[in-house]
């Protein structure tokens, strides 16, 4: 399916926002529902309504034993457009996107904008293996659109070719299960699809679960020791060391001292380490170092492998 747009507004009356029977007002502030729980960009639910609606949707399939499905859509180097077109481009593309959502899913689902461009998908009496064909709808359908934006110089473009990665998990929840035990598999599951290159869908496998927490672990304590260098006197010391190329780990043992080489070991992963950055906020500094410094430190264990005692 190929979806052309030009950036009119969004058909509201397309769009699934609440359970029909959900109240038409807030019982706390008397405002209509429309008003606080949808997105006022795409016409989708926003980060209140989800919030008010998923868990009683996911309590209702707890009470009767029903599988229940979530879809993690995360677009694709969605900043690039931001930063090149402008961010009135960038609405453009979400709106887009918010009628691939609504065009692949059901009345009785929950579709929601939950903030930037990440949205969450909510598919009652939905098994993991339904969910992952209805995701691999939205990725086909996301990737066929031709989206019209007016860059903030003026110039008329169209994009194509636009990406998305998305988790997929599902299960029938037991008692004691809360609807952020399946947030959590659904973006174990996004991150793996990330971690395997974008642009594809990815079901939740509790197998690998475990093995990607630790990973996750062992990319945060990498970040740790960075912001640590950074925090330290010793940054001028390592870029005066590693100025003038590779350097040998005796070299850099008599110019640095050990617990200065610990820490550049503990970093020697390079990719690793910038595969998981932007999941972690950084000081300005360590982002500087990602960008500048670390090549210069992997170029060094690429070609040293010694273990310094």
């Amino acid at each position: 399916m190929t979806t052309v747009r030009t950036g009119l507004p969004v058909n509201q009356g397309s769009l699934r926002l609440h359970d029909e029977n959900a109240p038409s007002r807030c019982n706390s502030c008397a405002q209509p529902v429309g008003a606080w729980a949808t997105d006022r960009l795409t016409g989708l639910l926003g980060r209140w309504g989800w919030d008010d609606q998923a868990p009683e949707v996911y309590q209702r399939a707890q009470r009767r034993w029903e599988q229940v499905a979530l879809l993690m859509i995360d677009l694709d180097r969605f900043k690039k457009i931001n930063d090149e077109y402008g961010h009135p481009a960038g609405d453009v593309v979400l709106t887009d996107v918010a009628t691939v959502l609504t065009a692949h899913t059901r009345p009785t689902d929950l579709v929601c904008r939950h903030g930037g461009d990440e949205f969450l998908v909510l598919l009652p009496r939905t098994t993991g293996t339904e969910a992952a064909v209805v995701a691999d709808g939205i990725l086909r359908s996301i990737r066929a659109l031709q989206t019209e934006i007016t860059t903030n110089d003026g110039y008329h473009l169209t994009l194509r070719h636009q990406t998305a990665s998305i988790g997929v998990a599902a299960h029938v929840p037991a008692a004691q299960d809360t609807l952020i035990d399946l947030v959590r598999d659904t973006d174990a599951a996004l991150q793996r699809a990330k971690r395997s290159g974008r642009a594809r869908v990815q079901v939740h496998d509790p197998s690998t679960f475990a093995a990607d927490r630790k990973a996750d672990a062992t990319a945060l304590h990498h970040l740790m020791a960075l912001q640590d260098l950074m925090s330290s006197d010793q940054l001028p010391q390592v870029l005066v060391a590693l100025s003038d190329g590779a350097k040998t780990a005796e070299e850099l043992l008599s110019l640095l001292g050990p617990r200065v080489i610990l820490t550049l070991e503990r970093l020697q992963d390079n990719g690793f380490v910038l595969r998981r950055a932007a999941r972690y906020e950084l000081t300005a500094a360590a982002r500087e170092w990602i960008t500048d410094v670390l090549p210069a430190v992997a170029a060094w264990t690429t070609r040293h492998h010694g273990q310094v005692q």
